[in-house]
């Protein structure tokens, strides 16, 4: 009993940040990195879509991007992804820091870097150093032409696990997640399936478009899709039954073709954490399509967020499924 309650206090002591490079995490860093070994990744059996990008649906535009973390309304952090084309791969590099207030009581430097393949956005390598506090995680993750996937991970002792495996399913990292999610046509109902590898654990990634809207960016608006994320830990049987470290998220997603993420909103068991983009400069000789889209009227009060259709959230997720089993998703 005490093991079983140990091990869920060591789920919830993630790393409120992770959200906002899942963006890549987006989402599933929510869940983050640090996971119970119940079930090696391995051994994981379960069946998702295969997703092809889209055409015309995803342009990304290249540069800087940087978003302000709040906790509860306090500032508490910020995040920075850097994303340039390298030959035929889209090289990223992210990094999310807790400010020097809140580092005096929990530092999280967090850095990651991943190329992910321009043309079907299937990823190549991930890289991820994870310092929180005086403990520092390195992982590296390489996806082979075969197929099968092979890592590397360092503890803060300096002892490394090295895992070389065959999925036997469409299994992807965060980024080229997120990547392909961005690729596809979404309209509200639509719900997507990734299941994705972190460099320890598999997570299957939900994801449901629930309303369509309008947000302000740096003054001007912007029509946004709302994405609602489910994130489940595919390799720690508790997760199937006792999960409550993500509540509720939203992701605000812009409907142009360069697919920013506008905005983040989570409630997690600490409170809520939101997460927006201040600001974006673009790389040389590439620039960025700024589009506004029209607000309340003059003299009207200015909610930055103007609702236009939502829809009550569902989900596909499986009830009662255990490790083991293998259950398939629809397509």
């Amino acid at each position: 009993m005490k093991q079983n309650k140990d091990k869920k206090h060591s789920r919830l002591a993630l790393p409120i940040t992770h959200l906002l490079v899942l963006i890549a995490a987006f989402v599933f860093l929510q869940a983050g990195l640090v996971i119970a070994d119940d079930i090696p990744p391995e051994e994981v059996e379960i069946v998702t879509p295969v997703y092809a990008p889209e055409p015309g649906f995803f342009e990304p535009q290249f540069g800087k991007y940087t978003y302000s973390v709040s906790w509860q309304g306090i500032p508490a952090g910020t995040l920075e992804m850097n994303l340039e084309r390298q030959e035929n791969y889209y090289r990223v590099r992210a990094s999310a820091r807790t400010n020097r207030f809140v580092s005096m009581f929990y530092k999280l430097r967090f850095n990651t870097e991943a190329l992910v393949s321009s043309t079907t956005l299937h990823p190549k390598t991930s890289v991820y150093t994870n310092r929180q506090n005086d403990r520092r995680e390195n992982t590296k993750i390489d996806f082979l032409p075969d197929g099968g996937i092979h890592s590397v991970h360092e503890d803060r002792r300096g002892r490394k696990n090295e895992l070389r495996f065959e999925p036997n399913n469409f299994t992807l990292d965060p980024f080229s997640a997120v990547f392909l999610a961005l690729s596809l046509k979404w309209e509200v109902g639509d719900t997507r399936q990734f299941d994705t590898f972190t460099g320890k654990g598999r997570y299957l990634i939900e994801l449901t478009a629930i309303e369509q809207t309008s947000i302000q960016v740096q003054g001007a608006w912007r029509e946004a899709i709302v994405i609602s994320p489910r994130v489940r830990n595919l390799t720690d049987t508790d997760s199937f039954d006792d999960d409550d470290r993500l509540q509720e998220a939203r992701i605000y997603v812009s409907t142009e073709p360069s697919r920013e993420i506008l905005r983040i909103s989570s409630d997690i068991f600490v409170g809520t954490i939101n997460t927006r983009m201040v600001s974006f400069a673009p790389s040389e000789n590439h620039s960025r399509n700024e589009t506004a889209v029209s607000g309340p009227p003059e003299g009207a009060p200015a909610p930055d967020i103007q609702p236009v259709s939502p829809i009550a959230s569902r989900t596909l997720f499986p009830t009662g499924s255990k490790p083991g089993k293998r259950y398939v998703l629809p397509r």
